[in-house]
């Protein structure tokens, strides 16, 4: 059985991954280091000293937990200080350096990045019925003339960026996929009719599966973790799903209501 590796391991979509594969792999969590912590151990440091403590413990940390783990999942963000409504945390940024140079590191053949949707500015279009959005242009091809929704999304969309620079330096078999993930809830329905950005269990834990099975696929890949939620006015989703695993998703918040 496959070992896989959940950060964040006490959110809301590690909670849904590990009740859906629970049977299916091996998985365990960790909760990552925090800030507070160093501070109340180091006491009085500049916070150029107490960034890098803070990254040494983190590095530590997560090069201990990934040793022999077939796939990392980093889902772990600090969201009650950054998240699509405001704020920022600089941290959640050098934790995501932390995760991909100590997967690489470790030879972790499969590297899951919780990236999100706000990575990419959908709200002029999210009451229309047009093309679903591509997960390109991505910054590939053009790294600033897709906006996001907030700065939430520019963290998210950094996640991306170094996941391309990471990709280049990765080990043989290694893999890398960003996902921008939809709205995930703790109830397995969705929380309305209709919703343009749910994205179910079976469909989250679905991508995941597909991504760490696969043999023959790209070294990195940006996807929309959506449904295909579809109906009313909308006969086409939001976001194309595209991906080189195989998968595609199958619930639809407009017909999966109880």
């Amino acid at each position: 059985m496959k070992r896989v590796l959940l950060t964040g391991k006490n959110g809301t979509v590690a909670d849904v991954m590990q009740k859906q594969l629970a049977d299916t792999y091996d998985l365990s969590g960790l909760s990552i280091a925090r800030m507070d912590d160093v501070i109340s151990e180091a006491g009085a440091m500049t916070w150029k000293d107490l960034r890098e403590a803070y990254r040494n413990r983190a590095m530590e940390q997560l090069t201990a937990a990934f040793k022999g783990k077939d796939a990392v999942v980093h889902l772990g963000w600090n969201t009650e200080d950054e998240n699509y409504q405001g704020g920022l945390d600089p941290l959640n940024i050098l934790v995501v350096d932390c995760v991909y140079q100590a997967a690489i590191a470790a030879n972790v053949p499969r590297i899951y990045m919780a990236s999100s949707v706000h990575s990419y500015d959908f709200t002029d279009v999210m009451r229309v019925d047009g093309e679903p959005i591509q997960p390109f242009p991505d910054t590939r091809e053009n790294a600033f003339g897709v906006g996001t929704t907030s700065l939430y999304g520019v963290s998210k969309r950094w996640m991306e960026t170094a996941g391309q620079f990471y990709a280049k330096r990765l080990q043989e078999g290694q893999k890398i996929l960003c996902v921008r993930l939809g709205a995930v809830g703790r109830e397995k329905r969705p929380h309305r009719s209709g919703s343009r950005l749910w994205n179910s269990h079976e469909d989250l834990a679905g991508l995941l599966t597909a991504f760490i099975e696969c043999d023959d696929a790209p070294n990195f890949w940006i996807a929309f973790g959506i449904s295909d939620n579809r109906g009313g006015d909308y006969p086409r989703p939001l976001f194309d799903p595209v991906n080189p695993y195989g998968f595609k998703p199958a619930s639809n918040a407009c017909t999966d209501v109880a």
